[in-house]
């Protein structure tokens, strides 16, 4: 496994993370017994950044309890916790710390690493900081939590307009930020803002559905073309990112896992899996050597001229 800093943190993470959304939260998808041996294994590959969520169904509960008993100094954890109430206005400070002593409760740790802001939009940037910056202080002298990092959404923020308003901010950490080779506009400002100012960058959704999918990226691309986005154009109508999965090693998974991790601002990809065997893999793929720099050069020429809400929607 290879290691990098998170940022200024100092916290030395995995280059592939352990992702625990929603379906490592569903016991009808993941038995306990389940989530316990992708976490046992997960550890022995050298994976020890590990990603979950208040709101990921189980998740916390079940990473909790496969984690029972393994040294803490063995796993980094970060959780989130959503901002926003019904209205979309900021919870309450008692709500903020309630939601992060059961996430302690839950994961079974007396600190979380990387306490995060769940699917920031730009626009809650500053209310929701406004109201809950002086109890997420609070905790953190507490020792509730480590450090304050951020995620973002990419459907509802494709241009990644709020992570550098957050890193303008001087609170935050770090930041969870989408990208991979059909999205990587967060090159233009949220990567190069999180580099100055120090925060480190957890990418998420490398592999995209439209990656796992032939069929689906065909079409998206047949459909950029009839839009007459420039980027797509010279793309072969057949397989049309064939050149980039040759590149990566064979498979458009290597390819989305290979390009996120060969930014110098990221120091963490994200991985979510059920399966050990397709979790060994991706450690391999994200322990490779950076894509070469003409094969990135082309992704940005490709994708940096297409329409980024569009190329982010739907789960793309």
């Amino acid at each position: 496994m290879l290691y990098r800093t998170l940022g200024a943190t100092g916290l030395r993470v995995s280059v592939l993370g352990l992702g625990t959304g929603t379906r490592f939260g569903d016991p009808r998808q993941n038995s306990a017994a389940d989530a316990a041996r992708l976490v046992r294994a997960a550890l022995d590959f050298g994976i020890n950044y590990i990603d979950t969520a208040a709101i990921y169904g189980e998740a916390e509960a079940q990473l909790g309890a496969a984690l029972a008993g393994v040294s803490r100094e063995r796993f980094i954890i970060a959780t989130k916790f959503w901002p926003v109430d019904a209205g979309l206005q900021p919870i309450t400070p008692a709500e903020l710390r309630a939601s992060v002593n059961r996430s302690l409760q839950r994961l079974r740790v007396e600190t979380i690493d990387v306490l995060q802001i769940h699917g920031l939009r730009p626009a809650w940037l500053g209310p929701v900081m406004d109201r809950l910056g002086p109890e997420l202080a609070a905790l953190r002298e507490q020792g509730r939590y480590r450090f304050l990092g951020v995620s973002e959404t990419i459907v509802d923020d494709s241009l990644h307009e709020m992570v550098p308003h957050a890193a303008a901010d001087g609170r935050f950490a770090s930041a969870l930020i989408g990208y991979n080779p059909l999205s990587p506009w967060a090159e233009l400002s949220a990567l190069p803002a999180c580099e100055q100012s120090g925060m480190g960058v957890i990418a998420m959704v490398a592999v995209g559905r439209a990656l796992r999918d032939p069929a689906m990226l065909e079409r998206l691309v047949r459909e950029a073309r009839e839009r007459g986005e420039p980027g797509v154009a010279d793309l072969p109508r057949k397989d049309p990112l064939g050149w980039l999965r040759d590149a990566a090693g064979g498979s458009m998974a290597a390819a989305g896992l290979r390009f996120a991790a060969s930014h110098s601002a990221v120091a963490t990809v994200l991985a979510g899996t059920l399966d050990v065997e397709h979790l060994r893999e991706n450690v391999t793929a994200a322990c490779r050597p950076p894509l070469p720099e003409e094969v990135r050069a082309r992704v940005r020429r490709v994708f940096l001229n297409t329409d980024a809400a569009y190329w982010r929607s739907g789960d793309v």
